[in-house]
């Protein structure tokens, strides 16, 4: 089918009245919907969708302007005084935004060892985060340079795109993408705001610009662990399923078998430990990925592993059983039967099968997470449209993974929260819970 075609037939699927006529190409198309089992996908998600998403993009989310003013005006405070301490260890100027000049710095003038540092496609020796991370410890002018890195990115990225993109009403619209992952997640573009950062104290700051109307607060509801309750349907493992039916830890549960303990022995250290065992089964996470992100050693990383498949067996047994079909079949699919074609998954170099194995696991699980909240988003907009509240009283602005933030007038905050979590945990049947966590409060940083 020629691009002139798709535009089409697109217009045509987006268009409420259907006046135009249909397209040639669409019997055929529809046939093969059909046939692949993707004509419910369409029917009934992403298609009534497209109405909700248009809305959220028309409403947008309200940032404070005068405080991004503020904030800007201490963020450069910040880096002046930043740029003045690095340029006295580094006895002159320096383009701190050069990766070149910075590896000159670095490994040529200051002398720093090079023992285990990546190079580049250039041959050069990298200065990326993960990098100077490694470095902190072998020069004291590091540290002000990764924060350094940090502020710039939170001004650049974030504080002044917010400023110039705010329409006269001091309000954001993102343009949300239903075709832009191979899960189905959905994603945020100009500006993208699925990506705002959390977890730094500047980062926590760049979300208090984000606040609600006045009679109105922020509602942030979330589900809680999804995926793990997703993989626990897939897999059929009884003991992770037994875990979220009596609503217990899933990481300490984890945990306490992996490290052999009673659960009322498992230590905050333990938990995270187990915390990313259980996601990073999710993405197919190897000994050394799991290594890297919890900091335990590659050897005790792998009998982590072990140890887990043979506490967990079902859901090794769910992995095997996936890679299999996907090599017969060459592509995965969700319980929705969403599907994602995966053409390296019979390759004979190893490093593209192996990551095509990883997303053969992920996707199914990744894939019905996204489903889910997608299939909410149309509840909660139905019900909300019932009560006459639809963007009025109530409204949608972003849909963030597996979190929605609406904003909510004061007098139905309650009945409204309950209202929506109610849709949200009796969107979709799986063989455990879904639970869904809420917050309240003036700013995107108090939810």
């Amino acid at each position: 089918m020629t691009e002139e075609k798709k535009i089409e037939l697109a217009k045509w699927l987006l268009d409420p009245d259907k006046q135009n006529p249909l397209p040639e190409d669409w019997n055929a198309l529809e046939k093969l919907l059909k046939v692949s089992r993707l004509d419910g996908v369409l029917q009934k998600i992403e298609l009534p969708l497209v109405e909700i998403l248009e809305d959220m993009q028309k409403i947008g989310i309200k940032v404070d302007l005068d405080y991004l003013s503020d904030f800007s005006a201490e963020l450069n405070e910040e880096i002046s005084k930043l740029v003045k301490k690095i340029y006295k260890l580094a006895g002159g100027e320096v383009n701190l935004n050069s990766p070149k000049q910075l590896s000159e710095l670095f490994f040529e003038k200051l002398k720093i060892s090079d023992e285990g540092i990546r190079k580049t496609k250039t041959g050069q020796r990298s200065t990326d985060v993960e990098t100077l991370t490694f470095l902190k410890d072998r020069h004291e002018i590091v540290s002000p340079i990764l924060d350094y890195r940090e502020i710039f990115k939170i001004k650049s990225t974030y504080v002044e795109p917010l400023r110039e993109l705010a329409d006269k009403n001091g309000r954001i619209h993102t343009t949300f993408v239903q075709t832009g992952t191979g899960t189905g997640r959905l994603s945020s573009q100009s500006p993208n705001l699925q990506n705002i950062p959390t977890i730094s104290e500047w980062g926590k700051k760049v979300r208090r610009a984000f606040v609600a109307e006045k009679g109105y607060k922020l509602a942030s509801l979330d589900y809680s662990q999804i995926e793990l309750r997703v993989l626990a349907t897939v897999s059929g493992d009884p003991q992770m399923t037994e875990a979220f039916k009596k609503d217990l830890d899933i990481h300490k549960i984890t945990a306490a078998n992996v490290f052999n303990v009673p659960v009322e022995k498992v230590t905050t250290e333990m938990r995270y430990v187990a915390k990313t065992l259980n996601f990073g089964v999710i993405y197919g996470m190897g000994a050394d990925a799991f290594a890297k992100v919890s900091g335990v050693p590659r050897e005790k990383a792998q009998e982590f592993i072990k140890e887990y498949f043979s506490d967990f067996a079902d859901i090794k047994t769910w992995q095997e059983k996936t890679i299999k079909k996907a090599r017969e079949f060459g592509y995965v699919e969700n319980l929705n039967g969403r599907r994602r074609i995966l053409p390296n998954i019979n390759s004979p170099r190893r490093f593209f099968a192996a990551e095509a194995e990883r997303v053969a696991i992920n996707m199914p699980i990744q894939g019905l997470a996204a489903d889910i909240i997608k299939l909410a988003m149309i509840r909660v907009a139905d019900a909300l449209k019932k009560k006459n509240w639809w963007q009025k009283k109530a409204r949608m602005l972003l849909t963030i993974h597996d979190e929605l933030v609406f904003e909510i007038e004061n007098d139905i905050i309650n009945e409204a929260t309950a209202l929506i979590r109610s849709e949200m945990e009796n969107a979709y049947k799986l063989s455990v819970p879904l639970k869904v966590d809420e917050a309240v409060g003036k700013n995107w940083s108090e939810i």
